[in-house]
């Protein structure tokens, strides 16, 4: 077996396993615990692989390579702890949600303690054009994208004016996030942000809880800690190359008071 032949085993099994210790890679693969170090650190460095807390699984440039169902599966743990900080600050429900086709579909979800259950949570899918949670999504897609949706699925199919609708989603757009009220839950607010790779929507990262506890100053409080978890994950998927050349894209996070009025 060549050392190429033995980086690429370490690097399957990480595919199929992770996240997973060094010592249960060195096990599955048949390899010294030292050798599978090695190769790992390497592996590391070319961004193939990524350590979250001792457990390794794939990288930012690996996933560019992998099928929707694993690329969603390593977003959703390289998500994770952002996602877990900003229920902390929020004290709400987190989502994190992608486009497949004309749906969007959630990935992970986390939860405070004593959570409010509402309708839409991991493994559910709806609509692009509904709820805070899918908006960014549709509101950041290519625009070609964007009409045919509203054409065929908002005005052919619901009978509803596709130019409102633009209107909103070109709003979003430009604010940089989405802020919703009752649109899938009666009494629930939603806020949703974009998250990108490379200057492509990647997914949404929103957080939803009761409009008895997301008004006024806690609103804007927790449309700023929501943006900047969103910008926290879109650096995650921002290749250095991309980085150096659009570096205006990588600011402080600011949201106008006038910017928090519920859509």
């Amino acid at each position: 077996m060549t050392a190429l032949d033995r980086g690429l085993e370490v690097l399957a099994h990480i595919a199929e396993h992770g996240p997973a210790t060094a010592e249960f890679i060195a096990e599955k693969s048949g390899l010294p615990l030292s050798t599978t170090y090695r190769y790992m650190v390497t592996l590391r460095a070319q961004g193939y692989i990524a350590d979250y807390g001792g457990h390794y699984d794939l990288g930012v440039r690996m996933l560019r390579m992998l099928k929707p169902a694993a690329l969603n599966r390593c977003l959703a743990t390289m998500c994770s702890p952002v996602m877990f900080d900003l229920v902390a600050k929020t004290s709400e429900t987190a989502l994190l949600t992608v486009r497949e086709g004309w749906t969007a579909t959630c990935i992970a979800q986390a939860e405070p303690h004593r959570a409010v259950k509402f309708s839409f949570r991991r493994g559910i899918s709806l609509s692009l054009h509904k709820g805070a949670s899918a908006k960014p999504l549709l509101a950041n897609s290519e625009p070609a994208f964007v009409h045919r949706y509203l054409d065929r699925r908002v005005g052919w199919d619901e009978g509803l004016d596709p130019a409102v609708n633009w209107n909103d989603l070109a709003t979003i757009r430009q604010k940089g996030f989405a802020v919703t009220a009752s649109e899938l839950d009666s009494g629930a607010i939603g806020i949703g942000v974009p998250v990108f790779w490379d200057g492509e929507i990647a997914a949404c990262l929103s957080i939803v809880g009761p409009n008895s506890r997301l008004a006024d100053r806690r609103l804007k409080d927790a449309i700023v800690q929501t943006v900047t978890a969103g910008r926290r994950l879109t650096d995650m998927l921002t290749s250095d190359e991309y980085r150096a050349a659009h570096p205006e894209q990588h600011g402080q996070v600011q949201v106008a008071r006038e910017d928090t009025k519920v859509s």
